[in-house]
């Protein structure tokens, strides 16, 4: 159908170790090489998954990015879209403003952005600009329900240039070998930025009440909000309890190691550490809210708690930390497991991708 490769330039403020920044990794790997050629701009470099763009021979220019506002960024976009000559780029996070409108002052001929979450948190003039650029996206892919209906409302488009593709997961990085023995320690944990929107302060309000239970809960992250909440550790005395582990290389080792998984985050856009762990066939319990519906079906897929609600997180926590609940909770993971091999397979989600580049490129 093409004579040429179409090129394909994805734009991303950082490799920070974030889902969106994994998903892309894993989508980039997956895509047809004999199809695309790819090239990633990102404005700052170091972050957590740079060593494994590199790993994978991903080609990616890093713009060194000085202020919050940066014109002369700006710059650098362009002039690296200019010599790339894209078919198509690909802009997501931080990278949606000024890639978008970037790209089409260079005339490029296809613009997609996707949203990866509900914005719950964004300054007043961020979401004008990003409400303006817009119209510069030929397509919009939201990764789950909840984010569809956020940015439609949101920006005031059709249904039809918002397309739902959730984010998926490489199944084969994840599974059932080397899984944790059971010692009598229930041993649970969550992966997650340590900010407000991930809600561990909450989490660790809750365990206050299972002192005299037999448990260690993991924290795996870094953020802005860690010297707060190992300070709400140490004031609860739960240090023997819970540990902050900062950010974890092995994220299949550490799954492998839980015997059940808490997402306790007051919004998200889909939750990709939720596929992970059901892929590496944990039971989860999780906060009823936004993309998080679309992976965990209440007493089906997982356990569900009110959003933000402390007294229901422990009503829910004593029931995963009951014995007697184990054979139901491994009725549950399992449901979770098949469900996550079925619809959040990576190799799945690359497809619909190509489908949507091809299908711009035909019109």
């Amino acid at each position: 159908m093409f004579k040429t490769k179409i090129k394909i330039l994805y734009i991303i403020p950082s490799f920070a170790s974030g889902g969106a920044e994994k998903f892309l990794l894993d989508l980039i790997t997956n895509l047809n090489q004999e199809i695309f050629e790819i090239k990633v701009l990102t404005f700052n470099g170091g972050g957590f998954f740079e060593k494994e763009f590199l790993k994978r021979k991903i080609n990616f220019v890093v713009l060194n990015k000085k202020l919050k506002i940066d014109p002369f960024n700006f710059y650098l976009i362009y002039k690296n879209i200019r010599k790339f000559s894209p078919d198509i780029v690909h802009t997501q996070l931080g990278g949606d403003i000024y890639g978008k409108l970037a790209a089409k002052l260079a005339g490029v001929k296809k613009i997609v952005s996707t949203e990866q979450n509900v914005l719950n948190n964004d300054a007043i003039f961020v979401s004008f600009l990003k409400k303006m650029t817009t119209s510069f996206s030929d397509k919009i892919i939201a990764i789950s329900t909840s984010v569809k209906e956020d940015i439609v409302n949101r920006y005031k488009i059709s249904e039809d240039k918002a397309i739902l593709i959730p984010n998926g997961v490489n199944l084969s990085s994840f599974g059932s070998q080397n899984k944790k023995e059971d010692q009598g320690e229930k041993v649970f944990g969550s992966i997650g930025r340590l900010d407000e929107q991930k809600n561990f302060s909450l989490l660790i309000e809750a365990l206050a009440n299972f002192k005299d239970k037999n448990f260690s809960c993991l924290i795996a992250g870094e953020g802005k909000l860690r010297n707060e909440l190992q300070q709400k550790i140490n004031d609860l005395n739960l240090g023997q309890k819970i540990k902050l582990i900062g950010n974890i290389e092995d994220v299949s080792g550490f799954l492998n190691s839980l015997d059940f998984f808490v997402l306790p985050s007051k919004w998200e856009g889909l939750g990709i550490v939720l596929l992970e762990a059901g892929s590496s066939n944990l039971p989860v319990l999780a906060s009823a809210t936004g993309g998080i519906l679309d992976i965990i079906k209440d007493k089906q897929t997982g356990i569900l708690f009110k959003n933000n609600d402390l007294n229901d997180l422990i009503l829910k926590l004593d029931y995963f930390l009951d014995e007697k609940n184990k054979e139901n909770l491994a009725i549950i993971a399992k449901n979770l497991n098949e469900f996550v091999k079925k619809e959040f397979d990576i190799k799945v989600v690359s497809l619909k991708y190509q489908d949507v580049y091809l299908g711009l490129l035909k019109e």
